[in-house]
């Protein structure tokens, strides 16, 4: 008998259980905007009320037949109602952003139509472009109301492939022009020197002229030096003069890719160490640091539409100065000569960008002479030196951004430069009397 009870009792709780979750499967869903309310009306009189998690929202009896429920933090809770005259109604509470309607902008843009843009919700779905992307953002967005949920995706190559093709030109000009006079007893000389030959003559007692390293009457070492000299009157004159141009090219042609947003960077060129003197408990030792130079190129791009990319580039170019070297611990440290720029850029797949115009001039005159001598009109040139330089160096940039995608899964991959000549094996004979210089004959082994 006792377990007869028993298993009653244990049928009679797995029914209520059932029917309970029957209960709350069935339980109507009711949304509530947060900070807003919502009413419930019962068709008989409500005795009491009450809510699963306040903190979600809460409820208060509006009058005998209506339920107030406050949306008050985002979630989900239940409510249940006490009829008076007995029984319960259940119902599932979501609470959820509060939402406004489509301003008249999105409706109206074209290409916000593959994507869901809510006030105050966020934004789902396809967007074209970036453009896009901000309109839209700008449209859901709601003051004070922190950051909107963001679940769109834009449609856009984001692989971005940079030829960038940077000279630096450098141009040079000198001027040098000096003379000297020297009387000799009975000899006579004559001739013309390189620079750096010779730096004068001397005359020696009975044994004729003689050019000379060490005497100093050359005006200008550096310079062209042209002796003259009358046998009949023992004059001797050394003329320096000189004019150069020099011209010189520094050329590199990174080719960089990068994701949408990312930066990729770029340096040819080395390092130069630095000592560095410890202090502290090392005090008196040495650390080796070092210092990069040569060609840096950073670029960042962004793609903002299908053909229209925001490319921000930095490039430097930086060359060792040995003539404004300091001394660090007996080590001669050079300084460096730095051009640098950066600039932002937009432009199409393809299209090509020029920047120059950064040119640094340098110019030198230095001018030495005989007081008042030197300032007579057409003589006074044969009683001064003059030295006249000019440097000039001009940085130019050539940027053509693509947008690419990676080579499908299986696609033939294009041959690698300078595998034409991995077969190329040519005897001596054949290097020797057929080979024209272009390596393209076909010989091979």
């Amino acid at each position: 008998m006792k377990k007869n009870v028993l298993g009653w009792l244990a049928g009679m709780l797995v029914l209520f259980t059932s029917a309970l979750q029957a209960a709350e499967s069935s339980a109507p869903w009711i949304d509530v905007e947060q900070g807003f309310h919502k009413i419930i009306h019962s068709s008989t009189a409500v005795a009491r009320v009450a809510t699963g998690d306040p903190a979600i929202a809460d409820v208060a009896m509006g009058g005998t037949r209506d339920v107030l429920v406050n949306g008050k933090k985002i979630g989900v809770t239940g409510v249940t109602l006490w009829k008076s005259g007995g029984g319960t109604v259940s119902y599932r509470i979501r609470v959820v952003p509060k939402t406004y309607p489509a301003s008249k902008s999105v409706a109206a843009d074209p290409e916000l139509a593959q994507a869901q843009v809510t006030q105050g919700m966020g934004i789902q779905g396809k967007l074209p472009n970036l453009a896009a992307h901000r309109r839209a953002k700008a449209a859901a967005a709601v003051p004070k109301d922190g950051e909107i949920a963001d679940g769109s995706s834009i449609q856009l190559e984001t692989q971005v492939l940079t030829e960038v093709k940077i000279a630096e030109v450098n141009r040079t000009t000198a001027h040098k022009f000096g003379l000297n006079v020297f009387k000799n007893a009975a000899n006579t000389a004559a001739g013309i020197g390189v620079p750096g030959s010779f730096d004068g003559i001397e005359s020696a007692d009975g044994n004729g002229v003689t050019f000379s390293s060490t005497s100093g009457f050359a005006p200008l070492r550096s310079a062209f030096n042209i002796v003259v000299g009358n046998p009949n009157k023992g004059l001797i004159g050394l003329l320096s003069i000189l004019e150069g141009k020099g011209l010189a090219r520094t050329l590199a042609e990174p080719s960089l890719m990068a994701t949408s947003g990312q930066t990729a960077s770029y340096l040819v060129g080395g390092e130069f160490p630095i000592p560095v003197l410890q202090s502290g408990s090392t005090s008196g030792g040495i650390t080796v640091t070092y210092k990069e130079f040569g060609i840096r190129l950073a670029l960042t791009p962004t793609v903002l539409a299908r053909n229209r990319i925001s490319l921000k580039v930095a490039p430097e170019v930086s060359d060792l100065d040995f003539t404004n070297a300091i001394r660090s611990s007996g080590v001669a440290v050079p300084s460096l000569l730095v051009r640098r720029t950066d600039t932002t850029i937009e432009l199409g797949d393809g299209e090509s960008f020029v920047i120059s115009g950064l040119v640094s001039s340098n110019l030198r005159n230095n001018v030495d002479k005989v007081p008042w001598l030197g300032q007579i009109p057409v003589l006074g040139a044969f009683f001064r030196s003059s030295e006249l330089s000019r440097e000039e160096k001009e940085l130019i940039m050539l940027v053509t951004p693509h947008l690419v995608r990676p080579l499908a899964r299986g696609a033939a991959l294009p041959p690698l430069p300078g595998s034409k000549y991995d077969s190329y094996r040519p005897t001596a004979g054949q290097a020797i009397f057929e080979e024209t210089g272009e390596y393209d004959s076909g010989f091979g082994r």
